[in-house]
């Protein structure tokens, strides 16, 4: 998933009220015929822009508390696999795939945007150490965390919280592509709409007008380019 820096979008919401409040301040004077830029369809894009970015801001936060659950019950995972390790070693000849398994799966990255598919890849290693222990007429446990069962109640955890953060960023890439589209939409999105308000607010009160130097500077533009997930 693609990251963008969020204070743009806050930024150019905050100074598009700005635009409106001025406006409202040239009252009867300001009469486009173009609907698009009326002082009521403009009120409109910004309800409906803070709408979307508090939206993302939420589930954000969602997805980041998910990721950072999800991590934790990764970090117990290293210490399972290093138990099970111990446990073949002193049990029975474990091969150097096998070894693999076990030791490979032990690494996961400290990233809050860490790859997906490295989750993805825990979890079918692990799956598959569980598949091999159950073959193993050796594999006899003290430790109750380390009978089959349990491992395979311990995977079924570990799946839902890898699910749960799927879900999570499914939701997040759709509310910014929402946000997106009232933010940045081509003629109809909130930076597009801003530039046609300066426009005419240059033309109809003049270059020179109080009107048009009160709103020319603010700063309404698209985002910055994404930055890549780590």
């Amino acid at each position: 998933m693609l990251m963008i820096c969020e204070n743009d979008h806050v930024r150019n919401l905050a100074n598009f009220d700005v635009l409106i409040a001025k406006i409202i301040s040239y009252g009867n004077h300001y009469k486009p015929t173009k609907g698009s830029i009326q002082l009521a369809a403009l009120s409109l894009v910004s309800q409906n822009a803070h709408a979307s970015i508090a939206n993302v801001t939420l589930l954000m936060e969602q997805y980041l508390h998910s990721v950072s659950i999800r991590e934790l019950a990764f970090e117990t995972l290293k210490q399972v696999n290093k138990n099970l390790f111990k446990i073949l070693r002193s049990t029975t000849t474990i091969s150097e795939m096998e070894m693999y398994m076990l030791v490979g799966s032990g690494k996961v990255l400290h990233s809050q945007f860490a790859s997906q598919q490295r989750y993805d890849f825990l979890l079918d290693n692990f799956c598959s150490i569980i598949k091999l222990l159950k073959t193993n007429v050796f594999y006899m446990p003290k430790e109750e965390g380390l009978k089959i069962p349990n491992l395979e109640d311990f995977y079924s955890i570990l799946y839902l919280k890898n699910t749960e953060v799927k879900r999570n960023c499914a939701f997040l890439s759709n509310a910014c592509i929402i946000r997106n589209e009232v933010m940045y939409r081509e003629a109809n999105g909130l930076v597009a709409l801003a530039a046609t308000v300066k426009m005419y607010v240059k033309y109809h009160y003049g270059w020179e007008s109080t009107q048009f130097k009160q709103i020319a500077n603010l700063v309404i533009r698209k985002a910055k380019a994404p930055i890549k997930k780590v």
